[in-house]
């Protein structure tokens, strides 16, 4: 048999014409020859040590190139594993395809060791999802990458039967046919995820003059920038429209760096960041929000339901019962070139007013020290950082109480900078992004930062840092708390219950997975750590000690 030809062979040749140059995953016997073939095609294979870190490492490849990030496990628990990044990806918008093996078509309707639903179990959490048994093979991976692709963004799943990768594709025309002359399990067999519209078939301006209207008689308008569009393609013409308009705006915390954040109609980020209430106090007291992408995957308050807002999206943003009162779909730029040539409102915002909002959200969670007994403050900690690492820097966040202080308070020059998980907000997201962009960007600084508690749950990747040779500078804020669930408790006046770690040297853990490793303790240091780490660019851990009782202004 001609080993060209085989269904792994056509996968793999398929991915890498359409650009994939990485496959992230953790093998089993079920998907030896995928993982061969993908290596003969080109395409690398990066074993991680765990299923869900190489989800997260697809999610950032996929959303840093445009192109989906690809994803690969083993039947049964290898296939669960990936649930979580894969769910990331579907409310994180990001364009992801998952593989993993499934049972041989031999016993598949015949045994039920480690033989789950899986096409069931993905279905839920991916844009489209499909088995690839008697499949088009070609056809099908074609599909799932441009479904994947989108608009809207999302993963897709295939499931190949674990006897079948080395067997030769079926091609389109030989695909067993349905007596109407279908094929029976042709690529369009896959499933969609229930519950969401579906992507447009063209631009909808309908409510383009709707949209017109209320936005010339409105006194007090306001935009949400989100991530209902091409950030890196579109990011031109958002700040093009806000400075023409001089509409004030906000941004949701996956749309950082699309608006310019130094600009001064700029009143700061929301979903979920600190401060955010001040900000949402005056999308209350607007006459007019323009959502431009505006997904309310993002927004965990229910402000947007009675809001006059209009959104201009790639993609219908609807959920469940939730429809904006009036939106545009299609191209981005297109919509708001149109809508800006019409634009003959005034914003009655003086630019005293946003400086004075700014100042309000500051105050909020601008704690009264820089440091504590047990360490740094947060706020001032993630300052230096920003100040410390090059502008061009690409870093992930994890989520702790920190991703709020993150939200805010990091400053993001440019699209695809920052890395959130926040429709999902997964905790191991911010390691797993950035070795993901640190392997798709091996020439550009990357960073992560992350709480002790998520560092725990992915330290085993240290050793994947070490042997892959990428190079991501990992901040550990360390308290030994997950402290943002000891917040919510103080809050609803419970005791401190669950929320505490034993102490634990993490630079010795780092040392012990061959990661140079350092602890600092303050300002100074960290900023001389960093500093260190620009010039030398290695794999490095820094702890970073942090007072707890310096978060300030936080809500769960």
């Amino acid at each position: 048999m001609n080993q060209d030809q085989t269904c792994a062979a056509v996968m793999a040749r398929t991915l890498y014409d359409a650009g994939v140059r990485f496959a992230f995953g953790h093998p089993g016997g079920e998907v030896l020859e995928l993982i061969d073939a993908l290596e003969r095609a080109g395409i690398r294979f990066v074993l991680t040590g765990h299923e869900s870190t190489a989800a997260f490492m697809a999610t950032a490849a996929g959303r840093l190139t445009g192109i989906p990030g690809v994803c690969v496990a083993t039947l049964g628990p290898g296939a669960c594993n990936l649930v979580l990044g894969v769910g990331t990806a579907f409310l994180d918008r990001d364009p992801v395809l998952a593989i993993s093996a499934r049972t041989s078509t031999e016993r598949h309707h015949r045994s039920n060791k480690q033989n789950l639903p899986l096409v069931d179990l993905f279905t839920p959490v991916t844009r489209w999802s499909a088995d690839l048994e008697n499949a088009a093979v070609e056809d099908a991976v074609k599909t799932a990458l441009s479904v994947a692709s989108g608009p809207p963004r999302g993963p897709a799943y295939l499931a190949l039967p674990s006897d079948m990768a080395g067997k030769p594709a079926v091609d389109s025309a030989s695909a067993p046919r349905e007596a109407g002359g279908g094929a029976v399990h042709h690529a369009a067999v896959g499933r969609n995820a229930p519950g969401y519209p579906p992507p447009p078939a063209s631009t909808d301006a309908t409510d383009l003059p709707r949209i017109l209207n209320s936005l010339n008689s409105a006194d007090r308008p306001v935009a949400v920038v989100g991530i209902a569009m091409d950030a890196t393609k579109d990011a031109l013409a958002v700040r093009r429209f806000l400075r023409d308009t001089a509409i004030p705006y906000t941004t949701t915390v996956q749309a950082k760096g699309i608006a310019d954040e130094r600009g001064t109609g700029f009143l700061g980020t929301i979903g979920p960041a600190a401060g955010e209430d001040r900000i949402i106090e005056w999308l209350e007291q607007s006459d007019c929000v323009l959502g431009i992408g505006f997904d309310p995957v993002e927004i965990s308050r229910l402000w947007h339901f009675d809001a006059p807002l209009h959104v201009v999206a790639n993609a219908p943003v609807g959920f469940g019962t939730y429809r904006p009162p009036a939106s545009c779909v299609g191209d981005v730029p297109s919509l708001l070139g149109r809508i800006a040539a019409g634009y003959t409102g005034r914003s009655a915002w003086t630019d005293d007013d946003i400086r004075y909002l700014r100042a309000r959200v500051d105050a909020v969670y601008h704690p009264p020290a820089s440091s504590g007994p047990e360490g740094m403050s947060p706020y001032h900690l993630i300052g230096v950082l920003r100040e410390a690492l090059p502008k061009d820097t690409i870093v992930s966040s994890d989520v702790g109480a920190h991703k709020n202080v993150m939200g805010q308070r990091w400053l993001a020059p440019e699209p695809d900078t920052f890395l959130m998980s926040n429709g999902l907000s997964s905790m191991g997201y911010g390691v797993g992004a950035a070795m993901g962009a640190a392997t798709v960007h091996p020439d550009r600084p990357v960073a992560a930062v992350t709480g002790d508690g998520a560092f725990a749950m992915v330290v085993q990747e240290l050793e994947t840092i070490r042997r892959t040779g990428i190079s991501p500078l990992v901040i550990v804020l360390y308290d030994a708390s997950l402290a943002v669930i000891k917040i919510a408790q103080q809050a609803r006046g419970l005791p401190e219950t669950g929320v505490g770690f034993a102490p634990v040297d993490w630079v010795k853990v780092a040392e012990g997975f061959g990661v140079g490793a350092e602890a600092v303790g303050t300002l100074e240091e960290t900023r001389d750590a960093v500093a260190r780490w620009v010039r030398r660019r290695d794999a490095r851990v820094l702890v970073a000690a942090v007072d707890e009782g310096l978060y300030t202004g936080l809500k769960y």
